[in-house]
């Protein structure tokens, strides 16, 4: 035991001459740092003070500004002895029922909450006694008001009921979340403050003046994310710009003050008019990061350290460098007989005479991942054109490939014109067929499977693509015999060893779409020509096929499909097209059901057990069965909904479908039909089981639906095409059929159905 420490820590061993090397270095660091830390210590904290209760003296400035610029305002607009005799009139509004005075006081209210630089939000002149609100959106109940439009936990209707102001004039409440609730959404109307106030010289009326403390705080903060408090004159918590609770000693009765609580400070400052007390923690280490202009000492002082040590360190690397050379110079020649002895440090000459053996693991080692290359190289490609990341122990695979080779990639895809039952195994003899044709040189090729009926090869140092394009040739040759499969191929040009793998498979899955319609092996090179691009139906379209479906004539509709299916065939269209087309037609389908109240049959469109009804779909006969299956039981419906058809009903209807974008009302079609008004809502309501209004209103906002998609027109003028007069009116209806206002929906469904899309024709 003594003698294998007297070798570990012998006078001349690596660990005792790199410890002593390292440990100078270690010494200077730390004689530097203390000296810094003791100079600069007291200077940086008293800065740090100074700037912070500049910074917060300023916030309190404008904050306190804010309420007394507030107050005055107030109080301006209650002295007025027409605000006063105002409020004398609505505070029995349901007695004398001046309606017209609510406009004239919302018109008092707007000067203050349209004013940006007071942050009021809204401003509520609640009724006590009469039990109604007044605000910038008119009148309402004051359970409305507080349950549903300004719905807060914190602030309830009865608590507004029980509120008194006793002698006060103003009284600031703490923030809280408000909410505005509606029968189909509810909307966060973020943090809000509410200040109360007495309308002198009536007990029961009282202003509600909601202030928002976050554009407040954006207003006279300092920008910073530390966290800061209002705290009123009894200590409650009126605003907080976090989550964290306040923990401190009593809170200064006046003036202004700073603490240190462990790694946080505690600023403190007092408003003088409104008596608040305002608070600002501070991280220690945030507040000494700003400190740059005190650091200047700090970088003299590092830069000095940092050179003594390169030399020290230029010195100690000289000493160790010569052994480090016999090391190279052996590990180049790659031989495992002796080494020479590389050093008198002991380490080094244990390193020699282990050298042999290591080299010779070596050779092993690298024989071994030899024999395994082809493996390796198939699980990091698979990894490449899937862009999935390898896992950081194999993170050396991501080099696997030479990006300066050239290559071709080679997308195949089967399909299957009767499905066989052994798909698996006829699917991996076809794999096989084409690998035996493309990977004679398994070094300058790669066979993966992104997807299930997919194969792709890549290529590298290919030569010319007519050599790939004629071996090809041969493979469609040898597929015409069999009549229950086809392939699409996709051939890439050849690429510089700069483009990703992940790019080069999704420019050929895009080609894989401009497959035609037939049960051929096709092969793709480049993408169609502008003047062959994909076909949509248009929006007029649509309208000629709600017009048919809803005529009930069979052989009309089956018709139509059939000359757009022949349209689609003359002009050359791609598999994807027709797939697009058919969809789109029961989309079509779908609204014409939904339209005509055919809830019974709405939910069995567009269904299929597989997930993709047209997967294995390679003929025009093929869509024009499906779309015969899927729209039979839709026309037969509407047929036996014609034959009993009221009259009366009938003519609403139609005249309401073709007339909806005028102003009409129940007044007017009634006296078309000769009728009371009375009598045809309530035959109207018997028979389709909604009011007059209500399917009115969903037949224009159905419509304006389908108009929204088109970005070209403004919401504006899509109101007055389908009869809203007002664009309000318009948005609120909307919003209160599907839940999103116009603009919500149009971002997020403009562009998304085809067969309203009119780029191709």
């Amino acid at each position: 035991m003594k003698e294998l420490l007297t070798n570990r820590f012998a006078l001349n061993g690596l660990f005792v001459k790199l410890m002593l090397s390292f440990l100078s270095v270690i010494l200077i660091l730390a004689s530097f740092n203390l000296f810094s830390h003791l100079y600069l210590s007291n200077k940086v904290y008293q800065e740090m003070v100074r700037q912070n209760e500049l910074g917060l003296a300023q916030t309190v400035e404008g904050y306190e500004n804010h309420f007394r610029l507030t107050q005055n305002m107030i109080l301006a607009l209650t002295q007025s002895d027409t605000w006063t005799a105002n409020l004398g009139i609505l505070s029995h509004l349901k007695d004398n029922r001046r309606y017209d005075i609510p406009a004239e006081v919302k018109a008092d209210l707007s000067t203050l909450y349209t004013n940006p630089f007071l942050h009021i939000d809204n401003f509520i002149l609640y009724f006590k006694q009469e039990d109604y609100v007044l605000e910038k959106e008119g009148i309402s109940s004051a359970t409305d008001m507080f349950g549903k439009y300004y719905y807060s936990e914190a602030y309830s209707p009865d608590y507004w009921k029980s509120q008194t102001m006793n002698n006060q004039f103003l009284k600031v409440m703490p923030a809280a979340a408000f909410t505005e609730k509606t029968v189909h959404s509810s909307r966060s109307l973020g943090e809000l403050m509410p200040v109360m106030m007495k309308a002198i010289p009536y007990e029961d009326v009282y202003g509600i003046v909601m202030l928002n403390p976050q554009r407040m705080q954006d207003t006279y903060g300092d920008g910073s994310h530390n966290p800061f408090y209002i705290l009123d004159s009894e200590g409650r918590l009126l605003f907080t710009t976090t989550e964290e609770e306040l923990h401190n000693p009593p809170l200064p009765m006046d003036g202004s003050r700073h603490e240190r609580i462990g790694d946080q400070y505690y600023f403190y400052e007092k408003g003088k008019q409104t008596g608040f007390t305002y608070v600002r923690v501070t991280q220690a280490s945030v507040i000494a990061a700003e400190m740059r202009g005190m650091q200047l000492l700090l970088t003299v002082l590092l830069g000095a350290a940092i050179l003594i040590s390169v030399l020290s360190s230029l010195l100690f690397s000289l000493r160790l460098n010569q052994p480090l050379q016999h090391l190279i110079a052996a590990l180049d020649r790659n031989s495992g007989s002796g080494v020479d002895k590389l050093s008198r440090v002991k380490e080094f000459a244990m390193i020699g005479d282990r050298l042999s053996s290591i080299l010779e693991n070596n050779r092993f080692i690298q024989s071994d991942l030899a024999q395994k290359n082809s493996l390796v190289r198939q699980f990091a490609y698979t990894h490449k054109v899937k862009n999935i990341p390898l896992s950081s122990h194999l993170a050396d695979l991501e080099e696997v490939r030479q990006p300066e080779h050239p290559y071709v990639a080679i997308l195949f895809k089967v399909g299957f014109k009767d499905r066989p039952d052994e798909l698996e195994q006829h699917t991996l003899l076809l794999w096989k067929l084409i690998q035996s044709l493309f990977t004679s040189n398994p070094n300058n090729s790669v066979a993966l499977q992104p997807e299930q009926d997919q194969l792709l090869l890549l290529l590298f140092d290919p030569g010319p693509q007519s050599g790939i394009l004629q071996a090809l040739d041969t493979l469609k040759e040898l597929l015409a015999a069999e009549e229950c499969l086809y392939l699409t191929i996709a051939v890439s040009p050849v690429y510089s060893g700069d483009i990703p793998f992940t790019d080069a498979y999704g420019n050929l899955s895009t080609l894989l779409n401009e497959r035609r319609l037939n049960g051929e092996t096709q092969v793709i090179v480049e993408p169609r020509a502008s003047s062959s691009s994909s076909f949509h139906v248009k929006v007029t379209y649509g309208e000629e096929l709600h017009d048919l479906l809803q005529s009930g004539k069979e052989e009309a509709v089956f018709a139509w499909l059939d000359r757009q299916l022949d349209q689609l065939r003359h002009k050359d269209a791609a598999a994807e097209d027709f797939r697009t087309f058919a969809l789109g037609a029961v989309e079509q389908v779908s609204k014409t059901v939904m339209k005509l109240n055919l809830t019974s049959i709405e939910g069995g469109l567009h269904s299929s057990p597989s997930g993709d009804p047209f997967a294995g779909f390679y003929s025009i006969e093929q869509y024009r069965t499906w779309l015969q299956s899927q729209i039979q039981p839709i026309i037969s419906a509407i047929s036996s909904q014609l034959e009993t058809k009221d009259p009366v009903i009938s003519f609403v209807l139609d005249y309401l479908n073709h007339h909806y974008g005028e102003d009409i009302n129940l007044n007017l079609v009634a006296d078309k039909l000769k009728l009371t008004p009375g009598y045809l809502s309530s035959v109207f309501k018997e028979k389709t089981n909604i009011n007059f209004s209500e399917y009115l209103n969903n037949l224009r906002v159905e419509r304006a639906k389908e108009l929204l998609v088109n970005v070209d027109l403004r919401i504006q003028d899509i109101a007055m095409q389908v009869g809203y007069q007002n664009v309000n009116s318009f948005i609120r209806m909307f919003k209160r059929r599907y839940g999103l206002t116009p603009g919500e929906y149009r971002k997020r469904h403009a562009g998304d159905d085809p067969f309203i899309s009119s780029n191709h024709g």
